[in-house]
């Protein structure tokens, strides 16, 4: 044991004192040109990656053994952050991305190749500690960590966390519907009055905290060079609570809808406020859902009422979850509460664009317009903002004034304000890719899955797993809720592209 021991110390120790050297070096990076930055970059990443893959199993076989745990230690992670005096939340963090290198062999091969980095590992690793052991044991199979590997190498972080909640809220419905039941019990809201002020303090659930989110974002407040956003937060709700005591409120609204793959909310007036063209006349929270989540759903009702339970007692199909607009997964329950009361709109979305041309007639986009442009675009289309739709305007991608570009869904992106201001200061055209990266390679893969699995053994893996990136689905790890968004090419009047998807090469 010893023999061994000493050499590994030793091992540990040149890598201690390699970092320590460069760390001497870069002190000096100042100098260096950008390549030679960017090149020793990413040789820092790889280190940090296979220094976080020795960590796991140094950290999951001391776990094991049960050797740094000492009398009033409640867990070994509590032991950990003892030892590293990092807090119990770091300690407990680096046990589960520990758990998760250790246990996801291909995961931990990408984690490797760097095409899984830290923070989306950190991302699944939180998501298998919370899952049930049914979701857990599909997610350790080879099939379900290659497709995760192929979606980070694509995904942003937030976009890959989405990814895995809508996929684990596909194949475990009444978890998801558990969860919703807890925030909704613990849900609470109370006001004090000081000398110094009014103090607000409260939990909702996803859906109310949603609800109350579109509310503010209608009063067109936003923080500026006279208020902080969060002074301009304070402002809408002091302007929604004076518009409920005058009897004028804006009327709040959540919409659902069917449809192979569709958007839907109240019906309102083409008549845009707070500022943003194409933006919805009133509060308005918008529901996507596939038609085959409907059709479960209408199904367990029936069920239900044949054995006179509650059909969330019943046991769920795998079907894609209903979604707010940034891919939240949201409670059966509360979609046929959506379903129930609120006015519907229906938006079937087709390969390219939606039916919703008016032509030239009309400058700014109408509601339906808006709600269509969220549904396929979902965010900011510049590659790499991460702009909530809610935030976002809609652009004319012919320019209407400079190209006398039309008013429709074809015609129309997603930008945030600064985006959209960007554009037309640097007078750049959009283009939107037909396909997007990696789109060949992907469908040959089906196709080859396909084939692979057409035995009852191959099938069954197929159908639990789904594709990443299919349209709708069940068990598809894609963009926002499920489905493939999209992607747009941004280039000058040179025709030099100054802001493209990666995987797609300049122009």
């Amino acid at each position: 044991m010893f023999e061994t021991a000493v050499p590994v110390v030793k091992v540990a120790a040149r890598v201690r004192d390699a970092a320590s050297s460069l760390a001497v070096v870069a002190r000096q990076s100042r100098a260096w040109t950008g390549a030679d930055r960017a090149s020793v970059l990413a040789v820092v990443r790889a280190s940090e990656a296979a220094l976080a893959e020795a960590r796991a199993h140094l950290l999951v076989a001391d776990r094991d053994a049960g050797d740094s745990l000492r009398p009033g230690d409640r867990s070994f992670e509590a032991a950990q952050a003892r030892v590293t005096r990092s807090g119990l939340g770091e300690a407990s963090r680096l046990v589960r991305q520990a758990d998760a290198l250790v246990s996801m062999g291909t995961v931990a091969a990408g984690v490797r190749e760097g095409s899984v980095p830290l923070g989306h590992l950190d991302e699944l690793a939180r998501v298998a500690a919370a899952a049930t052991p049914e979701v857990a044991a599909v997610l350790r199979t080879a099939e379900a960590q290659e497709q995760v590997v192929g979606m980070a190498s694509r995904a942003s972080r937030p976009d890959f966390a989405r990814a895995l909640a809508h996929w684990v809220a596909a194949q475990d419905p009444a978890a998801l519907q558990a969860e919703h039941e807890a925030q909704h019990r613990e849900r609470f809201f109370s006001m004090s009055v000081q000398p110094h002020g009014v103090f607000l303090k409260g939990r909702l659930d996803r859906i109310a905290g949603e609800t109350l989110r579109v509310a503010l974002d209608a009063m067109g407040q936003y923080g500026d060079d006279t208020r902080s956003p969060g002074q301009a937060s304070a402002d809408a709700l002091t302007m929604l609570a004076e518009g409920a005591c005058a009897g004028s409120g804006p009327r709040s609204a959540v919409g659902g809808a069917g449809g192979a793959d569709t958007a839907a909310g109240g019906d309102a007036a083409d008549r845009p406020v707070g500022g943003l063209p194409g933006s919805v006349s009133r509060p308005h929270v918008s529901l996507l859902v596939a038609a085959e989540t409907i059709a479960e759903l209408l199904a367990h009702q029936r069920a239900g009422a044949d054995v006179a339970c509650a059909p969330v007692a019943l046991p769920w199909g795998t079907v894609a979850p209903a979604t707010l607009e940034d891919g939240t997964p949201v409670a059966m329950s509360e979609l046929a509460r959506v379903l129930c009361e609120a006015d519907v709109t229906r938006i079937v979305m087709s390969a390219e664009s939606l039916p919703l041309d008016v032509g030239r007639s009309k400058r700014l986009f109408t509601t339906a317009q808006r709600r269509a442009a969220v549904v396929r675009d979902g965010r900011c289309v510049w590659n790499g903002c991460e702009q909530h739709a809610s935030r976002c305007e809609v652009h004319h991608i012919r320019w209407w004034d400079r190209d006398r570009g039309e008013t429709s869904i074809s015609n129309a992106a997603l930008l945030c304000k600064h985006h959209h201001s960007e554009v037309h200061r640097l007078n750049l055209s959009l283009h939107r890719l037909e396909r997007p990266p990696g789109w060949t390679r992907r469908q040959r893969a089906k196709a080859l899955a396909m084939r692979a699995g057409s035995g009852p053994d191959g099938a069954g893996q197929v159908s639990q797993v789904g594709e990443v990136g299919a349209m709708g689905g069940a068990g598809g790890i894609g963009g926002v809720g499920g489905r493939t968004q999209l992607r747009y090419e941004f280039r000058n009047h040179r025709g030099h592209t100054i802001n493209a998807p990666d995987g797609h090469p300049p122009g």
